[in-house]
């Protein structure tokens, strides 16, 4: 049987925390704490637009415990603290990992961090790092009994009378096998994925989310060390902690024959050391996939527009779609105040432009 496709593998979340001497940096908290109240005071406004040193990022209302500042664009989720240690907690985000690579986007927070004179002041910590390797999967033909692993617990979620994802494990190791395509259309949006991958169909991930307990079991604690040893701790999960068998007869699970998936899997783990993926994408197929979707959103609601109109207008037969299209200034004008349409329209463009979808 031929091994499935590989189509993208590395990582695609990434957790750090970076000790960084804020107090003597450019830095302006004050400045930081007057724009997020009036954020949060605002009825309208749900961040601000700030340019820190070389990055533009959108302020957030609130901060995310213990940290009271959430800076993000679409490469970063920044936490930040005046008086915390480590005064800053990062999410490298899944799109500058797979568009930049991971050592590029490192290297691009550092650049950020020295424009605004923030010196580093001990290394690095790796907290938590997700690895993703997709594949080109027209059928399944596996359930939750083909999984051999360590792990207490074993989930698998149906929709439709389809089998749809499988966690294998929680807490410091947690193994995830699932459709890809159906979680971005229903969770997650990356539709910028389908264009990496070259096809919108038949995609699943094997997803390894690793956090520091068990990294620091495998010798990793910086970037770095990360960089270097995350083959090492991936073949050892893949083999060790969780595997995907053929069911058999033996009574000894660990020797039923193991999976072309995870064959495909052991093999292109071997090809590590893998740092992301550097590839153009183009931003308007993004846009267009979602104005597609909010299109479709659109027209469930005239449908139910349409229905209204022709009860209240006491039609015995159901409205054309012209119809209802033009009788909607009607029902929308008492409603629309231009300042606001404006001023709503503005933010929203520049949320977008900042990866806030």
């Amino acid at each position: 049987m031929d091994l499935p496709k590989l189509l993208l593998h590395g990582l695609d979340s990434l957790y750090v925390s970076f000790w960084l001497d804020v107090k003597t940096s450019h830095l302006d908290f004050d400045d930081l704490a007057f724009r997020k109240e009036r954020v949060r005071q605002s009825r309208t406004e749900e961040f601000a637009e700030v340019r820190l040193g070389s990055e533009t990022f959108a302020l957030r209302a609130f901060g995310r415990h213990p940290y009271p500042f959430v800076l993000a664009n679409d490469a970063f989720e920044i936490r930040l603290g005046e008086h915390m240690r480590p005064a800053c907690y990062v999410q490298f985000l899944s799109k500058g990992l797979w568009l930049l690579g991971s050592e590029a986007l490192m290297a691009r927070f550092y650049a950020w961090a020295a424009s605004c004179g923030a010196v580093e002041t001990r290394p690095n910590q790796v907290s938590r790092a997700d690895w993703a390797f997709d594949y080109h999967l027209p059928a399944i033909d596996f359930d939750s009994d083909s999984f051999v692993t360590l792990a207490a617990k074993v989930g698998a979620w149906n929709e439709h009378g389809r089998v749809q994802s499988f966690q294998i494990g929680k807490g410091d190791v947690v193994v995830r096998v699932y459709d890809k395509v159906a979680e971005i259309e229903q969770q997650s949006q990356k539709a910028w994925l389908h264009e990496l991958w070259g096809r919108s169909d038949q995609v699943w991930r094997v997803e390894f989310q690793v956090r520091r307990e068990r990294l620091a079991l495998g010798a990793i604690d910086t970037v770095g060390s990360l960089f270097d040893l995350g083959g090492d701790i991936l073949r050892e999960l893949a083999t060790r902690h969780t595997s995907l068998r053929i069911p058999g007869t033996d009574s000894n699970r660990s020797r039923w024959a193991i999976h072309p998936l995870w064959k495909a899997l052991l093999r292109d783990i071997d090809s590590l050391r893998q740092s992301g993926l550097v590839r153009h994408v183009d931003p308007m197929g993004t846009l267009e996939w979602r104005l597609h979707h909010q299109a479709k959103s659109l027209y469930g609601s005239l449908k139910a527009i349409g229905a209204l109109l022709a009860i209240r207008d006491g039609l015995e037969a159901p409205e054309r779609l012209a119809s209802v299209l033009g009788a909607l200034p009607g029902i929308l004008i008492p409603d629309h105040l231009e300042p606001e349409w404006i001023a709503d329209l503005q933010r929203r463009m520049d949320g977008y432009r900042l990866g806030q979808w």
